[in-house]
């Protein structure tokens, strides 16, 4: 078997292709993710033909990696082998599965024996298989899962075998990415249809030639009519009147044709029709969604019959519903533009990890060790932005509805800002900073959960770096104020202006400065520093003047003595 200027031998064409098939088939119609990465490796193993194959993951998000007990070909013939893999516990970079998960691409080994990747197989494991082969699955996490196979002879790497399956292992990995991706957009759907099913106002959605696709619970006691009844059905001729029916038609036809509309997204007050033929007075909102060349129109009803009864009392329930209307305007509004700065966040540092990747892989010696060195230290700081940004995002969600669980225990000011300075500076090397620590003398101990201190410490200097000059200096002080004791992180960078000052501490929230510079970063940093402060019963607050910088004051409340 041959194959020159990288690309794969004729003869694995065809597998190659049917292999990508049936993978693409298997994440189409999968949801669970186990079955799919088994599946994965029955179709890997079919292609290469080779007896034996074994399935390793993560036991965590970034965590070591071990069996799943999930193996392709006969098991049996290969007892030493299983049990060694069974009690194995592989971190990233360490064994062939590790190893691969690190690197990125196929590992090969034709000496088991002899190959310390294989130091947790004992000689009698070894000596069942001459050959191993690690295929890594990895999306811009990291590896998902990795695929290992066995054969019992002693067999020279197969170069050509090497690159298709390192082409494979990144297809499978854009895959996972693309199917992982799927199944969160799935279950937001999931969550939002929730959220539309139990909500207390009629909900009506239809494709574009009018047939009803979505009908609530609440729209079922308002229209009278089962959503069973009601899909399918053409809405003008089940909820309209007859006498408003051709103005619909109109206005619908309308905005199909030119895009307009007079009452997309306005409030109205619209005259509905009961299943038993009796009309009421109801307010709505309409609006519509596209995706792909599909059109989606949205309503919410609410009927307003009490109006005529109570016009007082239904003033003041309209009221309510204007400022209920408005938060889901903008809750839609936030949701926009948090999956904006979601994704610019994460697809810049992965468009760069990737293509240093590509680059780190090709084996190429004429590239200079130093650039080399350099493409893997952004690598690496790349991913640890990554990795910065899913843990703010997990932690605000961990929180979100209910309160922070804290573990105190006893430490200083001193301590915690030590910590802090020191994790800043590992997370922002290329800033050149200097940081100004100083803690005042006899300042009483705390009592207080010390990770999470140094997370709200170390989030205030993120802060002050990102919003300040290159070399300038950033100051933290431990100091005795009153009842408490306050730690301030002060900078002079760019400030914030007076109207921006007050939603600094909201989630997702970012300045029009900063989008305008395009610091990096979504608004979460100072939400979780705020939360962690006032679970320890402090507060978090800042001062700043534009142009001059801030002053960011986390006050905790002095310990009491005694017992």
């Amino acid at each position: 078997m041959g194959a020159g200027d990288g690309m794969p031998d004729r003869e694995w064409e065809e597998p190659l292709v049917v292999l990508l098939e049936d993978i693409t088939a298997i994440f189409d119609i999968t949801e669970d993710p186990r079955a799919a990465a088994q599946a994965m490796l029955l179709a890997v193993h079919k292609m290469i033909g080779w007896p034996l194959g074994h399935l390793w993951v993560p036991d965590g998000p970034g965590g070591a990696f071990v069996s799943s007990g999930v193996w392709a070909g006969p098991v049996e013939r290969f007892p030493h082998l299983r049990e060694a893999t069974a009690r194995a516990r592989l971190p990233v970079g360490t064994g062939a599965a590790g190893r691969a998960a690190a690197a990125g691409r196929p590992l090969w080994s034709h000496d088991l024996a002899g190959d310390p990747l294989f130091a947790h197989a004992c000689h009698d494991a070894a000596a069942e298989a001459g050959t191993a082969l690690a295929v890594p699955v990895a999306t811009g996490d990291g590896a998902v899962v990795v695929l290992e196979f066995f054969c019992p002879e002693a067999l020279a790497p197969d170069e050509p075998l090497l690159r298709i399956l390192a082409s494979l292992s990144r297809q499978m990995g854009r895959m996972a990415e693309h199917w992982l991706a799927r199944q969160e957009t799935q279950t937001v759907r999931r969550q939002l249809e929730q959220v539309i099913e139990t909500s207390v106002e009629a909900f009506v959605a239809t494709d574009a030639d009018e047939r009803i696709i979505s009908w609530n619970a609440a729209a079922e006691r308002m229209f009278g009519l089962s959503r069973r009844q009601a899909l399918g059905k053409i809405m003008s001729q089940t909820i309209v009147p007859v006498r408003y029916r051709a103005l619909y038609e109109q206005e619908r036809k309308r905005f199909l044709a030119t895009g307009q509309s007079s009452t997309l997204g306005r409030r109205l007050q619209v005259a509905a029709l009961r299943a038993d033929g009796s009309e009421f007075p109801a307010e709505t909102v309409i609006w519509a969604t596209r995706e792909a060349e599909d059109w989606t129109f949205n309503a919410f009803l609410h009927d307003i019959t009490d109006r005529h009864r109570a016009e007082q009392a239904l003033r003041q329930a309209y009221a309510q519903e204007q400022v209920t209307v408005a938060r889901l305007e903008e809750l839609d509004h936030a949701k926009s533009v948090f999956i904006d700065t979601i994704g610019h966040e994460l697809s810049t540092p992965l468009a760069s990890i990737l293509g240093y990747l590509e680059i780190l892989t090709t084996d190429d010696d004429a590239l200079p060790a130093d650039r080399r060195t350099q493409m893997t230290r952004s690598v690496i700081d790349n991913a640890m932005r990554l990795q910065k940004l899913i843990e703010d995002v997990l932690a605000v969600n961990a929180t979100t509805g209910r309160p922070r669980k804290i573990t105190p225990v006893a430490t200083t000011a001193q301590e915690v800002i030590t910590e802090a300075v020191r994790t800043a500076k590992a997370e922002t090397r290329s800033s050149e900073h200097s940081v100004r620590a100083h803690v005042d003398a006899g300042l009483p101990a705390l009592r207080a959960d010390h990770g999470l201190l140094v997370r709200a410490v170390n989030a205030l200097l993120s802060n002050a770096v990102k919003f300040s000059a290159t070399g300038t200096p950033i100051t933290v002080r431990a100091s005795l104020a009153g009842d408490t004791v306050a730690i301030t992180v002060s900078d002079s960078g760019m400030g914030i202006g007076p109207d921006e000052l007050p939603y600094v501490f909201d989630r997702f929230y970012r300045a029009p400065a900063a989008r305008q510079a395009a610091i990096q970063g979504i608004g979460l940093g100072l939400a979780i520093a705020k939360d962690i402060v006032e679970a320890h019963g402090g507060t978090l607050t800042a001062s700043s003047v534009r142009g001059e910088g801030s002053t960011f004051t986390l006050a905790l409340p002095r310990p009491r003595s005694g017992p």
